[in-house]
């Protein structure tokens, strides 16, 4: 789908005014060459504003039975100065053992360990609403009917 729309100039020698560009519109991710230019568009933004470097860092916390079979799993990224957690998993025989408190507990270790200011997720109403509330999780954003009768919930704890 395409259409055609007038620019108006934003800065002085960037765009002539009323200037035609094309708006396409994809149901696909951005190919490398095209994130790339994203990137660097982000990066001159930030750098323009004084704001610190992108620093993103993945880590994993796998635990796994006496036989090697992954049994839980924390996913997590380190943004800036907090841990993001993406994925916490714990296949369902070995539910409500406290498996997954214990991998909430080692990152946030990690997360004292590494001088880092806390750690935040989403969840849905289905999934860990009540879990992350009983870890001393607080709720900072609801999204509702994300899906249609439920909800996405952001929660963060604050180390420091």
């Amino acid at each position: 789908m395409e259409s055609d729309v007038t620019l108006s100039a934003h800065k002085a020698g960037t765009y002539t005014p009323h200037s035609k560009v094309t708006i396409e519109f994809f149901r696909q991710s951005l190919t490398a060459a095209e994130q790339s230019v994203v990137a660097d568009g982000f990066q001159a933004h930030s750098d323009e504003h004084g704001a610190p470097a992108y620093k993103k860092s993945p880590l994993k916390w796998l635990l796994h039975d006496e036989r090697r079979r992954l049994r839980a799993v924390l996913t997590a990224d380190v943004l800036w100065d907090w841990i993001y957690v993406d994925e916490l998993w714990v296949t369902p025989e070995c539910r409500d053992q406290g498996l997954g408190r214990q991998l909430m507990v080692r990152a946030e270790e990690f997360a004292l360990a590494e001088g880092l200011h806390g750690l935040w997720l989403w969840t849905q109403s289905w999934q860990a609403e009540g879990f992350y509330q009983r870890l001393g999780y607080e709720e900072f954003a609801r999204f509702d009917n994300f899906p249609a009768g439920y909800a996405r919930i952001g929660f963060r704890k604050a180390l420091r």
